[in-house]
């Protein structure tokens, strides 16, 4: 959001031009008296009347210039979230999960998992509000098609982003899970986002057979149960409770 300061002082300095040192003064307490006075950057008693408005109207235009390069940034920023299907955290401004991370390493076996739960889809169809495609990943548009080297290519990068955050949520609250717990939860996170996943670990209070408990009651869309999200959270939780660790 911007803010253009320009027309309030331009009344200012005409008040100025007008009334001199006095006049000014009395149209900047006029303004404070209905809350819209901030303190300008500059002292209207210590510059001459003849240099005040050159002066405001280039504090003003650094200020416009100023605003313009922020809004450049964060449109930078939503460009580059979205070509990685993330999000700007919108306290830090950072992208997240992170597009790459080195120290990701999947075996094929999640990925297959994934997909034989996902199955390969070329056209683009409803999946309970969101367009997706492929394997169950996000589609540009309703007329979109893949090939399935496509969509396996789109999966794994998916997949890597999901595992990432898993990852971090380990790190942030101090679980020392196996490859079996990191794999099952890759594919919940997967399926269910992030922050689903932060509400099955509840900020970090659940130990591991609670998570592997709860995992089960995440087998609904649009309020009703169903048999694939069921079998699917069965084959996570099976999973998760295969690495746990004493």
């Amino acid at each position: 959001m911007s803010f253009n300061y320009q027309p309030n002082y331009m009344k200012l300095i005409k008040a100025l031009q007008e009334g001199g040192l006095e006049g000014a003064s009395q149209a900047k307490q006029a303004r404070a008296t209905r809350g819209l006075g901030g303190k300008l950057p500059l002292d209207i008693k210590q510059v001459d009347t003849e240099s005040l408005s050159e002066q405001m109207l280039s504090y003003f235009s650094d200020i416009d210039e100023q605003n313009k390069r922020a809004r450049e940034e964060n449109k930078a920023k939503a460009e580059a979230a979205e070509k990685a299907n993330a999000e700007v955290d919108p306290v830090t401004g950072e992208i997240e999960p992170p597009m790459e991370d080195p120290d990701v390493d999947m075996s094929g076996d999640i990925i297959d998992m994934i997909a034989s739960f996902e199955g390969f889809r070329s056209t683009a169809y409803d999946d309970f509000g969101q367009l997706s495609i492929g394997y169950g990943t996000k589609a540009t548009s309703k007329n979109q098609t893949m090939t399935e080297e496509e969509a396996r290519k789109e999966l794994t990068k998916q997949v890597m982003q999901a595992r990432t955050i898993v990852l971090k949520a380990a790190e942030k609250h101090g679980y020392d899970w196996s490859e079996n717990q990191i794999d099952a939860l890759t594919s919940f996170t997967y399926n269910l986002g992030q922050g689903n996943l932060n509400q099955l670990l509840e900020n970090g209070t659940r130990g591991n057979e609670e998570i592997s408990e709860m995992m089960l009651e995440y087998n609904k869309a649009d309020g009703k149960t169903l048999g694939g999200l069921t079998k699917r959270r069965k084959a996570e939780a099976d999973l998760f409770t295969q690495g746990y660790n004493s």
